[in-house]
């Protein structure tokens, strides 16, 4: 196992523990993922290195000041699904995979009666900025329905609801732009909590009323009358 192979994996599994999402189990299937035509890649160096850093980053958690932006978008992200707006962290890597996870929710909420306005996310892409110089997280955005008079109505409360749990938030008001959460101090340590998928379900399915289908009344005889 060459040194550049080391010094590869350590760099992704730095930015990983800095995202603050995946678990030591998580973190070992990921990266040695990311070398599996390496033959003699050595997963115990590795499990020896996410179990030292976890643990360096878990004991500085406990002097972050509280609550921290991470908590802080959380608890926006909550109030937003309460809104109908299906709000997703961490949606895949790329903004195409954010939509489509957002799309699946939206149409898996639909057959439970629940139909959402629209939806926001930031991926993993977006973290990467986040944690990097440039200390802004992007949010993509859009109506469910990718009409432009829902997109803006889900657009504007995205923001305002940023705004009042404490961000720098700009937006320019067009829809084909992300809006942006400037300055960002992004700390977050795993917790094993899914802030995504269940979350957005339990919160829809407390907060909104569930749509009871429509029964057509007809005067046609159920198929077995014609016999």
């Amino acid at each position: 196992m060459t040194q550049e192979i080391k010094d590869e994996a350590i760099e992704q599994l730095e930015k990983d523990i800095l995202f603050g999402f995946e678990n030591g189990d998580d973190l070992l299937e990921s990266i040695s993922e990311m070398f599996y035509d390496e033959d003699d890649f050595d997963e115990n160096w590795l499990k020896n290195e996410i179990e030292i850093r976890l643990k360096k980053h878990q004991a500085e958690s406990l002097n972050w000041e509280k609550p921290t932006d991470f908590e802080k978008l959380v608890k926006s992200f909550d109030e937003l699904n309460k809104e109908k707006i299906v709000s997703l962290h961490r949606a895949g890597y790329t903004r195409q995979d954010g939509e489509s996870d957002c799309s699946e929710i939206i149409d898996e909420l639909k057959t439970i009666g629940i139909t959402a306005k629209g939806y926001c996310f930031y991926h993993t892409q977006d973290l990467e900025r986040a944690i990097g110089d440039e200390k802004m997280l992007y949010i993509g955005f859009d109506s469910y329905n990718r009409e432009d008079e829902l997109a803006k109505e889900v657009a504007e409360k995205i923001v305002e609801i940023l705004k009042k749990n404490g961000f720098n938030v700009n937006w320019n008001g067009s829809l084909e732009t992300r809006i942006k959460i400037l300055n960002i101090n992004w700390k977050k340590a795993v917790d094993n909590v899914d802030y995504n998928y269940n979350r957005v379900f339990e919160i829809m399915e407390k907060y909104n009323t569930i749509e009871k289908p429509e029964v057509k009344k007809g005067n046609k005889k159920p198929f077995w009358k014609f016999w």
